[in-house]
């Protein structure tokens, strides 16, 4: 699982936000937070760098 809505909440900015910032729609940010789609690594990276994060803090340890 990934923590994209977890860490873009703490940042304070929505979907459609976020959607503009990466260049994708916000139904395709809302499938990746709900674990029914699965970000390229181009699309992480991006979605890292608008969020202030790391690629790897936006994956859950699953440890």
């Amino acid at each position: 699982m990934l923590r994209i809505k977890e860490t873009r909440k703490t940042v304070g900015i929505t979907q459609q936000e976020l959607a503009q910032k990466v260049g994708a729609t916000r139904e395709y940010i809302s499938n990746i937070e709900n674990n029914h789609k699965k970000p390229s690594l181009d699309l992480l990276e991006r979605i890292a760098l608008v969020l202030n994060t790391s690629i790897k803090d936006l994956i859950e340890d699953s440890a």
